[in-house]
This record gives C-alpha cells, structure tokens and sequence, in this order.
C-alpha cells in the first residue's frame, strides 16, 4: 500500500515536472519572436529626430467567417523636416508594420508620412516602389487623398520575410532638416 502511494507519487511529481518544462520550453519560444506592440511600434517612432507623432493601428474587417488585419503606420514629421532617401524610408516604414505583433497584417499594410499640417509628404514613393518589384500601379489606385500607400499582403509577398519582424532602425540621413 505504501508503495503504491509513492510511485503515483513519483507519477505526479514526473507529470509535474513535464508541464512545467514544456511551459518554460514555450515561452521561451515566443520570447525569441520578433516584434513589437502598436503602443510600443508608436512610441519608438515618435522618438525620432524630426517626427512629431506616429499613428500605428491594427484595423480588421469580416469576410464571412474569416478576420482580417491591415497594419496602418503613419508617420508625421516635424517642419522643416523631409523624407530625404525614398528608399530607405520605404523599406524601414514597411518592416515597422510588419514588425507590429498582435495580429499578422492578413490585408496588407498602409504606410505613410505626412507633414506638420496633415498633408501627404512629397517624397519618391513611386521609383522606390517600383524598385522594390511592387505594382506601383495599384497602390497609386488604392491612395486616398492623405497620401497613405495600401499596399495588399500578395503584394507584398515574401518580401519582407516571416510575420512578425524584428523591429527595424532608421538609417541615417532618412528623415532630415530642410
């Protein structure tokens, strides 16, 4: 009878030891995920040198039973400041969407700068656009008068690698006073 107590004891104490493994096994696991929050992605991007705020969100809509998810970032930048090297700029404003965590951007992802006054930036979007493979012609049909560049998850493809990236640094000489 006592030994029966101590091997169901020794069960119990193994399975123990398995859940807490597997659980620790797990989290470490997501702690080596890329990524950030929307609340975090907004604060990194408003401590910029020449940007006055950033609007990061996750919007989601209902096609049947499926969700999905469009990340938005829109960066405002301070006057006298400029969008200076087009291409970096795309690539860093893209992988700060595609590092936003809490939902994979199954729509695609919106990207933009504006200035002070709430107007779309001039800055050459198109020919960095276009030298990234993307169909530059369908993003310049889906743009409201704001200036924000849709850009559909099939546009994007695997361009920017798996969901959710690490978190991107703004190159040098990006954004810059006038």
């Amino acid at each position: 009878m006592r030994l029966a107590r101590t091997r169901r004891g020794l069960r119990w104490t193994a399975l123990l030891c398995a859940v807490a493994l597997c659980a620790v096994s797990l989290s470490g696991c997501v702690g080596l995920r890329g990524g950030q929050s929307v609340d975090a992605a907004a604060e990194r991007i408003e401590q910029l040198p020449g940007v006055v705020s950033a609007h990061v969100e996750q919007r989601s809509t209902l096609s049947g039973f499926a969700r999905n998810w469009t990340t938005v970032v829109e960066v405002t930048l301070d006057s006298g400041y400029r969008i200076d090297d087009a291409d970096a700029a795309l690539d860093w404003v893209l992988n700060a969407a595609w590092s936003i965590s809490e939902h994979e951007p199954t729509s695609g992802l919106w990207v933009g700068f504006l200035d002070s006054a709430g107007n779309a930036v001039d800055w050459d979007w198109a020919a960095a656009s276009d030298a990234r493979g993307y169909d530059t012609k369908w993003v310049r049909s889906l743009m409201p008068p704001g200036g924000v560049l849709r850009f559909a998850g099939s546009d994007i493809g695997d361009s920017l690698g798996s969901w959710p990236g690490d978190v991107p640094e703004l190159a040098d000489g990006v954004i810059v006073a006038d």
